[in-house]
């Protein structure tokens, strides 16, 4: 079995783009390094907010750091990759990209069972609140303002 660093890499890339693929190519890089800007000032704000509320802000705000990191560093390696054809710099773009979308899919994945989750909770538990709301006392009917103050004695006359 091979280790990965031993195989063999040569240092062109070889691919032929139009007008419209460079600047496709230009926009991608563009739009990565933007994204992932806004994740490291998204993931900042989060570790911020861990002085009001709790741990778990701050293992978010740390998670969205990291994504944010790995598309800037995808979009460096990106430009650099598009600008001298370096194999290297684009499959390290590449597998940059690789990781920020593993994250971000097993954020989805983690994010569907808290709701599913929650929704379990909320259908088991329904029942329990409705009775306990109903015991408490409270009226809920609803009356019109006409009944108190008298409106339709004085309509009778």
């Amino acid at each position: 079995m091979s280790d990965i660093n031993q195989v063999p890499i040569e240092n062109t890339l070889n691919y032929n783009l139009d007008s419209f693929g460079v600047l496709t190519l230009e926009k991608l890089v563009k739009w990565t390094k933007f994204v992932g800007i806004m994740n490291i000032i998204t993931g900042a704000i989060y570790c911020l907010t861990l002085l009001f509320f709790s741990i778990p802000t701050a293992i978010m705000g740390v998670i969205t750091i990291i994504m944010g990191t790995k598309l800037t560093n995808a979009a460096s390696h990106l430009r650099f990759a598009a600008e001298n054809k370096d194999a290297v710099s684009f499959t390290t773009a590449m597998d940059q990209l690789r990781a920020y979308f593993l994250i971000n899919g097993v954020l989805f994945v983690i994010f569907i069972v808290f709701i599913a989750l929650g929704l379990i909770f909320i259908s088991f538990f329904a029942g329990s609140l409705m009775d306990f709301f109903n015991e408490s006392g409270f009226d809920y009917t609803v009356r019109t303002t006409t009944a108190k103050i008298g409106l339709n004695k004085i309509a009778i006359l």
